[in-house]
């Protein structure tokens, strides 16, 4: 399952960057560059999802428009996409069999759609919804 958020980058004195997400509470990082700063803004999401909200049965945050968060001249938003149950502790995997129409199976297997993930994905998010 992935999400996306928007981040708020904020650059710093020594040219780094402070990130931090609008909609997710305690969720920030920093890095140096920008691409630090993104791979670091990409496991704070992951893990503060999975941590704060996931392992504890909550609802996830409801997500804000891009253009409707504001920033200074120093400043800048982008969007960070994460995967937070692969954060979640003690995710052990349980086999389960299921029952799917033959065409199905084969267009799936065609687009290499993996099914433990597409189902579980499929169940977060209506368990979610």
């Amino acid at each position: 399952m992935k999400v996306t958020y928007p981040a708020v980058f904020h650059e710093d004195e020594r040219g780094g960057y402070f990130i931090d997400f609008p909609d997710v509470e305690n969720a920030f990082t920093e890095g140096e560059t920008i691409q630090e700063s993104l791979e670091m803004a990409q496991e704070v999401l992951g893990s503060i999802l999975a941590i704060s909200y996931i392992e504890k049965g909550a609802e996830l945050p409801e997500i804000t428009p891009i253009k409707q968060i504001e920033t200074d001249e120093k400043s800048f938003t982008t969007l960070i996409t994460a995967e937070p149950l692969r954060y979640v502790k003690d995710s052990k995997t349980v086999r389960k069999n299921v029952t799917i129409p033959e065409w199905l199976v084969k267009k799936a297997e065609k687009a290499q759609i993996n099914f433990s993930e597409t189902l579980t994905e499929a169940l977060f998010k209506k368990l979610e919804g």
